[in-house]
């Protein structure tokens, strides 16, 4: 799938702020016919296996933007630390229009905000996996979706998207290892800029500081980010599992044997061991000498 071009993002925007205006309107007038509920139910998480060693863990509560409470944490922790067996790759996407508008406030309302909101282990289980993880990203990732969204290894975002972490507007301190997050992936200026004054990174902003690495419109978005997912499904699991245990052991997450990680890839029963003697398969039958009626090939 190509990447999106600049034409592509700007109508891409444009649809996007039109389904917008449609759901608020629609949202409205919903609203006008029913009372809310005082405590609305939780995000509920859908995980799908994909297949071809590939996992997708799906936040499915759109209409209440796909909040966090500590059910819906727990369930995205426990589908991260106990995949299926062959469990290659994992994707975790949102149901539209936003990945994920942070914590729910309504929850921690009614019990201890502290045990939940920007707690120091959440998402911990996602820093530790063993396997890589993509996120594919639309509309808010706000807080704690951002907080989620970072514990990613690879981030896909739609044109529409808005990263945010709106702490001192809400009188929040928050955790150190939440602002670790934000300081990994974007730099301590803008970590600094968001956290302070309230910097909300757009779609290009987002691509230009490498938070995103692709950027597609939101109708492929899940489709980009599966295929990506199948096709580092199929490569070596011993390297993509040791790659990302020694990405995370630089960042400072996990404590790992580097080393042994890197000589386990050169087994003789590996990938890499194949991949080196069909290079020279393939090279050796390409420089074979022609043999011409009536010569002798040159030695």
């Amino acid at each position: 799938m190509a990447p999106i071009t600049r034409f592509g993002r700007s109508l891409s925007l444009v649809q996007n702020r039109f389904n917008t205006s449609l759901r608020r309107s629609t949202r409205w007038v919903r609203d006008r016919r029913r009372i809310r509920l005082a405590a609305p139910p939780a995000t509920n998480v859908e995980v799908h296996d994909v297949g071809h060693g590939v996992v997708e863990i799906r936040l499915a509560a759109g209409g209440r933007r796909n909040v966090l409470g500590r059910s819906t944490i727990s369930a995205i922790e426990e589908a991260v630390a106990n995949p299926s067996a062959n469990t290659r790759v994992i994707v975790i996407t949102g149901e539209p229009p936003d990945f994920c508008a942070g914590y729910d406030f309504v929850e921690a309302s009614h019990g201890e905000p502290l045990e939940l909101i920007a707690h120091e282990s959440n998402f911990a289980a996602l820093r530790q996996s063993r396997i890589p993880i993509i996120a594919a990203l639309q509309g808010n990732v706000i807080g704690g979706g951002l907080e989620l969204a970072l514990s990613a290894d690879i981030r896909i975002a739609s044109p529409e998207v808005r990263l945010a972490v709106p702490a001192s507007k809400l009188g929040l301190v928050y955790s150190e290892g939440g602002i670790r997050l934000v300081v990994d992936a974007m730099g301590q200026s803008l970590a600094r800029a968001m956290f302070l004054g309230g910097l909300v990174l757009n779609g290009e902003a987002a691509l230009a500081a490498g938070v995103v690495s692709e950027m597609v419109g939101r109708e492929q978005l899940r489709e980009r980010a599966l295929a990506l997912a199948t096709e580092m499904a199929s490569w070596s699991e011993v390297a993509s599992s040791g790659n990302r245990q020694i990405l995370d052991h630089v960042a400072g997450r996990v404590v790992v044997d580097a080393n042994e990680l890197h000589v386990e890839s050169f087994a003789h029963d590996g990938q890499l061991r194949r991949t080196i003697h069909d290079f020279v398969a393939r090279r050796s039958t390409k420089s074979k000498p022609l043999k011409v009626e009536g010569t002798t090939p040159t030695q």
